[in-house]
Protein backbone atom coordinates (compact mmCIF):
# COMPACT_ATOMS: atom_id res chain seq x y z
CA UNK A 1 0.00 0.00 0.00
CA UNK A 2 2.91 2.34 0.68
CA UNK A 3 4.16 1.91 -2.89
CA UNK A 4 0.67 2.57 -4.28
CA UNK A 5 0.34 5.70 -2.18
CA UNK A 6 3.75 6.94 -3.32
CA UNK A 7 2.90 6.24 -6.97
CA UNK A 8 -0.38 8.16 -6.75
CA UNK A 9 1.49 11.21 -5.40
CA UNK A 10 4.20 10.97 -8.07
CA UNK A 11 1.60 10.63 -10.85
CA UNK A 12 -0.33 13.59 -9.40
CA UNK A 13 2.83 15.71 -9.46
CA UNK A 14 3.74 14.56 -12.95
CA UNK A 15 0.27 15.47 -14.27
CA UNK A 16 0.59 18.90 -12.62
CA UNK A 17 4.00 19.50 -14.22
CA UNK A 18 2.70 18.40 -17.60
CA UNK A 19 -0.20 20.83 -17.33
CA UNK A 20 2.15 23.65 -16.37
CA UNK A 21 5.08 22.97 -18.70
CA UNK A 22 4.23 20.80 -21.71
CA UNK A 23 3.46 22.40 -25.06
CA UNK A 24 1.25 19.46 -26.06
CA UNK A 25 -0.85 17.99 -23.26
CA UNK A 26 -1.03 14.19 -23.16
CA UNK A 27 -2.45 11.74 -20.67
CA UNK A 28 -0.10 9.45 -18.76
CA UNK A 29 -1.33 6.55 -20.95
CA UNK A 30 -0.64 8.50 -24.16
CA UNK A 31 2.83 9.41 -22.92
CA UNK A 32 3.50 5.77 -22.02
CA UNK A 33 2.42 4.55 -25.44
CA UNK A 34 4.43 7.22 -27.23
CA UNK A 35 7.47 6.38 -25.12
CA UNK A 36 7.20 2.65 -25.92
CA UNK A 37 7.10 3.47 -29.64
CA UNK A 38 9.99 5.92 -29.23
CA UNK A 39 12.16 3.38 -27.38
CA UNK A 40 11.69 0.60 -29.95
CA UNK A 41 14.68 0.02 -32.17
CA UNK A 42 12.55 -1.66 -34.82
CA UNK A 43 9.12 -1.10 -36.27
CA UNK A 44 6.23 -1.40 -33.83
CA UNK A 45 3.21 -3.49 -34.80
CA UNK A 46 -0.10 -2.37 -33.26
CA UNK A 47 -1.09 -5.86 -32.08
CA UNK A 48 2.30 -6.47 -30.44
CA UNK A 49 1.99 -3.11 -28.69
CA UNK A 50 -1.34 -4.12 -27.14
CA UNK A 51 0.18 -7.38 -25.88
CA UNK A 52 3.33 -5.76 -24.48
CA UNK A 53 1.37 -3.07 -22.62
CA UNK A 54 -1.18 -5.53 -21.23
CA UNK A 55 -4.10 -3.63 -22.78
CA UNK A 56 -6.81 -4.81 -25.10
CA UNK A 57 -6.44 -3.97 -28.76
CA UNK A 58 -9.39 -1.55 -28.86
CA UNK A 59 -8.01 0.54 -25.95
CA UNK A 60 -4.60 0.74 -27.63
CA UNK A 61 -6.20 1.67 -30.95
CA UNK A 62 -8.14 4.54 -29.34
CA UNK A 63 -4.94 5.84 -27.76
CA UNK A 64 -3.07 5.50 -31.05
CA UNK A 65 -5.88 7.39 -32.82
CA UNK A 66 -5.54 10.24 -30.30
CA UNK A 67 -1.77 10.61 -30.61
CA UNK A 68 -1.92 10.16 -34.39
CA UNK A 69 -4.47 13.01 -34.57
CA UNK A 70 -1.86 15.18 -32.81
CA UNK A 71 0.69 14.17 -35.49
CA UNK A 72 2.94 12.40 -32.97
CA UNK A 73 2.88 8.98 -34.67
CA UNK A 74 1.92 7.68 -38.08
CA UNK A 75 0.64 4.32 -39.26
CA UNK A 76 2.41 2.68 -42.16
CA UNK A 77 1.06 -0.37 -43.99
CA UNK A 78 3.31 -3.37 -44.48
CA UNK A 79 4.09 -3.73 -48.19
CA UNK A 80 3.72 -7.52 -48.01
CA UNK A 81 0.59 -7.59 -45.83
CA UNK A 82 -1.67 -4.52 -45.95
CA UNK A 83 -3.56 -5.73 -42.85
CA UNK A 84 -0.38 -5.28 -40.80
CA UNK A 85 0.20 -1.70 -39.60
CA UNK A 86 3.46 -0.37 -38.25
CA UNK A 87 3.69 2.63 -35.95
CA UNK A 88 6.41 5.17 -36.44
CA UNK A 89 7.08 8.21 -34.28
CA UNK A 90 7.14 11.53 -36.13
CA UNK A 91 9.70 14.29 -35.65
CA UNK A 92 7.04 16.19 -33.69
CA UNK A 93 6.51 13.09 -31.54
CA UNK A 94 10.25 12.90 -30.85
CA UNK A 95 10.30 16.54 -29.73
CA UNK A 96 7.30 15.95 -27.45
CA UNK A 97 8.92 12.89 -25.85
CA UNK A 98 12.16 14.80 -25.32
CA UNK A 99 10.21 17.59 -23.59
CA UNK A 100 8.36 15.09 -21.38
CA UNK A 101 11.65 13.37 -20.50
CA UNK A 102 13.05 16.72 -19.30
CA UNK A 103 9.93 17.30 -17.19
CA UNK A 104 10.19 13.79 -15.71
CA UNK A 105 13.94 14.13 -15.07
CA UNK A 106 13.50 17.46 -13.29
CA UNK A 107 10.72 16.01 -11.13
CA UNK A 108 12.77 12.92 -10.30
CA UNK A 109 15.73 15.08 -9.31
CA UNK A 110 13.51 17.12 -6.99
CA UNK A 111 11.91 14.02 -5.47
CA UNK A 112 15.30 12.45 -4.76
CA UNK A 113 16.57 15.55 -3.00
CA UNK A 114 18.09 14.63 0.38
CA UNK A 115 18.71 10.99 -0.60
CA UNK A 116 22.18 9.54 -1.03
CA UNK A 117 23.20 7.41 -4.01
CA UNK A 118 23.17 4.47 -1.60
CA UNK A 119 19.57 5.27 -0.56
CA UNK A 120 18.49 5.33 -4.19
CA UNK A 121 20.33 2.09 -4.99
CA UNK A 122 18.66 0.42 -2.00
CA UNK A 123 15.25 1.68 -3.13
CA UNK A 124 15.70 0.17 -6.61
CA UNK A 125 17.00 -3.07 -5.12
CA UNK A 126 13.92 -3.40 -2.90
CA UNK A 127 11.52 -2.50 -5.74
CA UNK A 128 13.13 -5.03 -8.08
CA UNK A 129 13.05 -7.70 -5.37
CA UNK A 130 9.33 -7.16 -4.75
CA UNK A 131 8.65 -7.13 -8.49
CA UNK A 132 10.51 -10.42 -8.95
CA UNK A 133 8.61 -12.01 -6.06
CA UNK A 134 5.30 -10.75 -7.44
CA UNK A 135 6.03 -12.30 -10.85
CA UNK A 136 6.86 -15.62 -9.21
CA UNK A 137 3.59 -15.82 -7.27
Amino acid sequence: MAIGSMMREVVRLLKKRITEQADIKLTIEQIGLLLVIYMQKEEVIQQELACSMGKDKSAILRTIDMIEAKDLVKRVSDTADRRKKYLMITKKGERVIEQYMVIEHDLTTQLQEGLTEEDIATFYKVVNHIKTNAKAI
